[in-house]
Formats: structure tokens, sequence, C-alpha cells
């Protein structure tokens, strides 16, 4: 049986971009849905249990420089599901002293609070677009259609750009070749027990300069897991070379190159592959517009690294949505052209 979910808007993905633009049209009174072809919220704001341990793998914390950003942090942090874990790692000479901050109990605690209210669909994947010209249909792997007026995607470049030309939506060759510019880094991550504390300082999170690694994460002393538990990141390089290795293969190099840190015996671990770990180089703008089709891409690509950078990408992104259908369409939403686009060391 096919199952019907019409809706203003759709966004495809439930990471935090997609999320707060979903969350900022909800709140106002539209019509949103969410698609998220994974298990959870909040992509790489991730956070796992494994038996009595607890681990944030994928973003470990989040700054705040931009006002507007700010005031989500600061109802984050009222609502008791954000809280601040640190201003300086120690030793580090690029430290600028903003606040670092967590998830109250994990990261993914954000994107959780954030999706309250709203109709996400996990394990859900679009598997067909069609544009109805005005509109969109938009079919699922398991069935189910989603006709909406406008199409939001917030997943990395490369998986949009896949699934855009696999669906056969038309978007101009200049338009096409300027997304593929978007480039990102992998990361390998390690989940890790310990049978006693670690030797991570004091409030549990270290950058690390020596190859492979470049952050440890002592889970426990960050408070959010009841027993030892650490996480391990490695660099780019590492990733690319042992992308395809078993997990104990890359896990134990990880974990033999994080033993002056460790301080404990690690009794089992596991791993886990970030494909799109950080945007290395950028589009250039907070997001990109097809206005013909009312096609809208946001997220890390667009407006920059970190969990700030693709907040203020769906800010703004949700920012000319509510003016464009505020005016019932009659405005065309702006569209931001790059403006030199930015590679991040």
């Amino acid at each position: 049986m096919t199952h019907y979910f019409k809706t203003t808007f759709l966004v495809i993905g439930a990471g935090i971009s997609g999320l707060l633009i979903a969350r900022i049209l909800h709140d106002v009174g539209r019509s949103v849905r969410v698609l998220e072809k994974g298990r959870g919220f909040g992509g790489r704001m991730a956070t796992r249990s494994i038996d009595n341990a607890r681990f944030d793998h994928g973003a470990q914390y989040f700054t705040v420089r931009d006002p507007e950003f700010q005031t989500w942090v600061g109802r984050w942090k009222a609502a008791g599901i954000a809280r601040k874990w640190f201003n300086k790692l120690p030793g580090d000479p690029k430290a600028d002293g903003h606040p670092r901050y967590i998830g109250a109990r994990g990261i993914s605690d954000i994107a959780k609070g954030l999706s309250e209210g709203i109709q996400v669909f996990r394990e859900t994947q679009a598997k067909e677009l069609r544009w109805n010209d005005p509109g969109w249909t938009v079919r699922t792997d398991s069935g189910s259609v989603f006709p909406t007026d406008q199409l939001i995607i917030t997943a990395p470049v490369p998986q949009a750009l896949e699934l855009l030309d696999r669906c056969g939506v038309p978007l101009p060759d200049e338009d096409i070749e300027t997304l593929k510019t978007v480039r990102y880094e992998k990361a390998l991550a390690v989940m890790a027990h310990l049978n006693g504390p670690s030797a991570i300082p004091s409030f549990g999170g270290m950058k690390v300069k020596e190859s492979p690694l470049t952050w440890l994460a002592d889970n426990q002393r960050k408070g959010i897991s009841d027993v030892p538990a650490v996480t391990l990141h490695s660099d780019s390089a590492f990733a690319k070379t042992h992308w395809d290795s078993p997990d104990e293969v890359h896990g134990n190099l990880l974990i033999e190159s994080a033993k002056p840190y460790l301080g404990a015996q690690v009794t089992k671990f596991t791993c886990h592959r970030w494909g799109y770990a950080r945007p290395k180089q950028t589009y250039g703008s907070p997001f990109f517009h097809h206005s013909p089709s009312d096609l809208l891409l946001a997220g890390d690509g667009f407006g920059g690294p970190l969990v700030e950078g693709a907040a203020l990408s769906a800010i703004k992104a949700a920012g000319v949505l509510l003016h464009h259908h505020r005016k019932e369409g009659t405005d065309p939403i702006p569209r931001p052209r790059p403006r030199g686009r930015k590679t991040h060391p």
C-alpha cells in the first residue's frame, strides 16, 4: 500500500542543517517533514551507546561566534540539552578562548531537541525525485510518496549531486561544475572501552599532532559516559590510506598510537567511518538555490566547517524560504552566488 504525505517543505537529511531548517519552519506554523536514511538524528553530531558506555564519535563540541547562532545555543542551554565543556585546550597556541559547548548527555541531544514535534522519517531513503512544475514528488525506498512545494537537500554535496543525477533532475552545467568543487575530508573513529581511568587531561579532551591521530576524548570525564570510554579520531591521510582496511586493522593501529595517553587497557573497541567528516573546500555561499524548480541545497559544504557553519547555512536558508512563502511565491528567492570558494586548512 502506498502512503502519501503532502507537505509544503520536504527536507532530505536530519543532520544539524536539515533539522534546524525544519525547526525554524515548523515554529512559524509551516508544514514540514524530514527524511533521514539512517537510524538516528544529527548526522555527524552523533552519540552512540555501546553496553554501558556512551561515546560522542563524530563532532566533539561546537563554538559560537555569530550572534544568530548564539541565540540558538542560548535556547539549548536554557532547555538543558547543551552545556559548556571548556574554554581552552591546554598547550594549544591557536586556542581563542571561546567556550566549547556539548550536549548534556551527548552531542546528539542537540539534534533530538531540534526534532521534537517534527515528523522525521528515519531509515527512509529518497530513491526518486520528480519535478512536477510546480512542486516535487519524492518516492522513498519503502514506496511512500511525498508531494511537496519546496525540496531541501542537506546531505553532503557529492551525495546530493549523485541523487539528483540518478533521478535525472536537470541543473545548469555551470552550477553542477561549481557544486562539484565542494570537497570533504575523511576520518576514522575508534570508540574504545577501558578497564580504568584514562590519562587524558582532567576535562577529557586533547588535540594530538602526531599522525595518525588528531583528537582524543575521555567520554567519562566529559560527563556523558558512566564508565571509562574514549574516542579516537584519525587524520585524513590515515583515513584515506586505511579506508578499506578491516576495523581490527586500522582500529588497533590507532589504539597503538594513542597508548601514551590512555593510561589503561582497551578491553574492546568499535570503529566508524566518516566519509564526509569535514568540508575541505566549500561552495562560498550559505546555500544553493535553483529558482526554476524550488530546489535548495544547504549544509556545512556551504556554510563552512564545524557545527556553527552548518547551522548558519540552515539559518540563512530558512530565512529566505520564509520570505518567499510569506509572499505566496510571488517573490523569487535571492540566489546567492559563490563569493570565491573557501579552502579550509
